[in-house]
């Protein structure tokens, strides 16, 4: 059966680093990795952007490694071999797709 609970708020707050995420239409996912969680190699048919917004994470791509933290943006072109693992107190992110353009890993 739906349920819908009434809000006991009537404003919500979104950084605008996530608002700017968003695709015209379309979502944007939150990741939670506890510490230690790792994502192995893998690609995606489509470019990721991935925002940190708390932890820390290993990040590693064919070209490098870098620990990424909160306020960097992972820019990962489509077909990118890439990996990533969860540091100590694990990590929560904001991820978007989109089709592929040209991009590069963390600033």
């Amino acid at each position: 059966m739906t349920t819908i609970i009434p809000a006991d708020r009537s404003e919500f707050s979104i950084d605008p680093a996530i608002l700017d995420l968003l695709p015209t239409q379309g979502s944007v996912e939150l990741q939670r990795d506890a510490a230690g969680k790792v994502h192995h190699y893998h690609t995606h048919p489509v470019d990721e952007i991935l925002l940190i917004i708390s932890g820390k994470l290993v990040f590693k791509w064919e070209d490098g490694e870098r620990i990424c933290g909160a306020g960097d943006t992972i820019l990962l072109p489509a077909g990118t071999l890439h990996q990533s693992e969860a540091l100590e107190g694990g990590a929560i992110y904001a991820i978007a797709t989109r089709p592929p353009l040209a991009a590069a890993a963390c600033g």
